[in-house]
């Protein structure tokens, strides 16, 4: 493979917001098939088939110990890889867009404003609920990492957000993941999910029959102010 295959190869690798969100829990930690399948709420097979992608991009590695395998990543390598796509969402106002993607921004289609990514909120309302949470304080951030800061704990436990389960669940606790639509990072992690069970049990938000789509039965920006 020459060095033009090897960047096209890398560059595909990470063009999918799946595959983003595998590195970014690997890069907490090894897992198993059955544990990523578990924090993203995919089935196995489609896991295996992202790392195998990601495998042959040289982004992924695996050891086999009897019938287990597990993967991990060079940690330094992917925090270095994921703060430069950062910076580049930063400073690009167009980010590349899947054929897909591009369509529904071009018809203003409803899943565009609000739908789910795995189990948190994605799309138009994902990108503004994270922006929100960033500017009053909230969360702060750090190489495309969150944390939640004493005021932002208080604030969304008084909003019915049950932050301890956030804190107990084993998977990766905060993080921005790319947005298919909007081409920048919404809340995901498990902070993310519980801020969405949070508004979908407050009616703020609700499902569009068994799609992914999402309705806003209110602004969230009404929500967070209280």
């Amino acid at each position: 493979m020459n060095e033009m295959q090897a960047v096209a190869q890398t560059a595909q690798a990470l063009s999918d917001e799946t595959r983003l969100c595998l590195l970014m829990i690997l890069r907490d930690g090894d897992a198993t098939v059955n544990d990523l399948a578990a924090h993203l709420d995919l089935a196995q097979p489609r896991v295996s088939s992202h790392l195998a992608l990601l495998r042959r991009a040289g982004l992924v590695s695996a050891t086999t110990v009897g019938r287990q395998r597990t993967y991990h990543v060079d940690a330094a390598r992917i925090t270095q890889i994921l703060s430069m796509l950062g910076d580049t969402m930063q400073t690009s106002t167009h980010p590349p867009r899947s054929p897909q993607a591009t369509r529904i921004v071009q018809r203003e289609m409803p899943i565009r404003q609000a739908r789910t990514c795995y189990d948190h909120l994605a799309g138009v309302a994902g990108v503004q609920l994270l922006d929100a949470l960033l500017q009053r304080g909230w969360i702060t951030e750090a190489d495309a990492r969150y944390q939640l800061t004493p005021e932002g704990d208080s604030a969304l436990r008084a909003r019915g957000v049950d932050l301890d389960a956030a804190r107990r669940a084993r998977r990766k606790y905060a993080f921005g993941c790319l947005d298919w639509t909007e081409r920048r990072p919404h809340l995901g992690g498990a902070l993310g999910a519980v801020i969405f069970h949070a508004l979908e049990d407050g009616g703020v938000v609700r499902r569009d029959g068994a799609t992914r789509t999402m309705v806003l039965a209110q602004p969230i920006s009404d929500w967070l102010n209280g």
